[in-house]
């Protein structure tokens, strides 16, 4: 109700300002929705099993509630085909990882800028690495999209290094050339950092050459009519409240927050194993987490930091299967720990049986964070150090404070007086955080990409490399 009495009201400013001209936005209010065109892609918009997802949709959704009208999405595979709607009228406003540039400044109006991503020259790993735009040679293919921010980027960079070429397309999108640059076909592509982020799970082999240093600024596209529009002024305002309320930066940690994890040691043989031998076990893994009220990805997670997902792992101490319980656990818990299944239910009951052992006033995360460093380094050394994380004057119901004193078991001078002595402190501390890594990946691939790479399989298939790039030639 609130929506409809604040569309009322917005509709009652436009009339009374007796523009000759309908604005655009009462055209949105009557109709009581908002139309937009979205890009299908990762940083844009996606369709998955609970629903519709994406950075820019997010925004858009909010939006039109802001605005007090329904939203409707018309999927485009192209810029070009975006552009076509809006001057066709058949949508209000685009949204699909545009950037500004000074060709959609004449001919669109733009709304001011959502973010600002650098942007990157990628490659294919293990292959020739330029290092700046004049190691860049004539007969490689350098590719971009066709009216981008960074086919821009490339035309004000020729006027310094006029031997620099390229190749546009407007049949593609840029999962398409990260793709291509990951199989050999292009030798090089230009990208926003954001998308490069965004998709690089997708595509291990590539990396980045060097940083073009340019920005681009992420906008919105409306009507050539709607300058200096009510509906202008209004998508301006929300953007400006977005930014100033932390909107923007909410939405953008959800979606991005993975980014820092995929850099530390060991992130890319994880995502090796999650396309590789997750699958087999992913069925097991939920049935075992339903039957214990956990996540089923906190509890592969905890499986791949464990044993990398492998049926039989031993570690030096004589842990074994692929959730590593010791042999006395997987005799209380009447499993057979060799068993890959039996020992994700066993370790499913186990860590169950942990949280419910933490005592009731830790909450939240920092519950969690407990019962797993309990699963790694025993429920009793927990106690000894929370203890003495309150013995120090530090909350001892806090995480961040208990891994700080959970190391001081290492040392006599503090495992002496404990109740069950020495322990390697240091080892559920980073325990805890790796788990932490791996969930954050997991949660952001189940969120973001099923079946993804099948569907670009199946655009390439579409596309004729030969005739779907146009050559800019250099200067000289």
């Amino acid at each position: 109700m609130k929506f409809k009495v604040y569309s009322l009201f917005l509709l009652l400013l436009v009339m009374l300002a007796g523009c000759s001209q309908v604005d655009p936005l009462e055209k949105v209010l009557e109709k009581g929705r908002l139309s937009v065109a979205l890009r299908s892609s990762p940083a844009v918009f996606y369709e998955h099993r609970e629903g519709h997802a994406g950075f820019e949709y997010e925004l858009i959704k909010s939006f039109a509630e802001h605005l007090g009208v329904e939203l409707k999405i018309t999927v485009a595979e192209t810029q070009q085909e975006m552009e076509k709607l809006l001057q066709s009228g058949q949508v209000d406003l685009v949204a699909g990882g545009l950037g500004l540039t000074q060709d959609l400044q004449e001919r669109f109006t733009l709304t001011q800028p959502l973010l600002e991503s650098s942007q990157m020259v990628v490659y294919r790993r293990g292959h020739y690495r330029p290092r700046a735009w004049e190691d860049i040679e004539e007969d490689t293919d350098l590719a971009v999209l066709t009216g981008s921010r960074q086919a821009e980027v490339l035309r004000n960079q020729q006027t310094a290094y006029p031997q620099l070429s390229w190749i546009e397309t407007e049949d593609l999108a840029v999962t398409d050339l990260l793709k291509l640059v990951q199989d050999g076909e292009l030798d090089y592509a230009l990208v926003s950092a954001q998308d490069f982020n965004l998709n690089r799970f997708f595509f291990p082999r590539v990396g980045v050459a060097f940083d073009a240093q340019a920005l681009a600024s992420l906008v919105w596209m409306l009507p050539a009519e709607a300058e200096g529009s009510q509906f202008s002024s209004i998508a301006n305002g929300f953007i400006d409240y977005a930014d100033q309320n932390g909107k923007i930066a909410q939405v953008r940690e959800r979606y991005y927050r993975h980014e820092k994890h995929l850099e530390y040691v060991g992130a890319p043989l994880f995502l090796r194993h999650v396309r590789n031998r997750l699958p087999q076990y992913e069925k097991h893994f939920k049935e075992a987490a339903a039957e214990q009220e956990l996540d089923w990805l906190l509890l592969a997670a905890v499986g791949f930091q464990e044993s990398h997902w492998r049926r039989n792992a031993v570690s030096p101490t004589g842990v074994r299967g692929l959730m590593m319980l010791t042999q006395r656990t997987a005799g209380e818990l009447g499993v057979n720990r060799l068993d890959p299944f039996e020992s994700i239910e066993g370790g499913a009951r186990y860590l169950r049986h942990l949280y419910n052992r933490v005592p009731d006033q830790i909450q939240g995360s920092d519950r969690i964070y407990m019962a797993l460093a309990a699963y790694n380094v025993g429920y009793g050394h927990l106690e000894d150090a929370r203890r003495i994380t309150e013995g120090q004057g530090h909350d001892p119901d806090r995480w961040e404070d208990v891994a700080k004193h959970l190391p001081l078991l290492t040392q006599r001078k503090w495992y002496g007086k404990t109740r069950f002595g020495y322990a390697r402190g240091n080892e559920p501390v980073a325990y805890v955080k790796n788990i932490r890594r791996y969930l954050e990946i997991l949660e952001w691939h189940q969120r973001s990409q099923e079946n993804f790479l099948e569907q670009l399989e199946e655009r390439a298939a579409r596309v004729r490399f030969e005739t779907a790039f146009n050559k800019v030639p250099p200067m000289i």
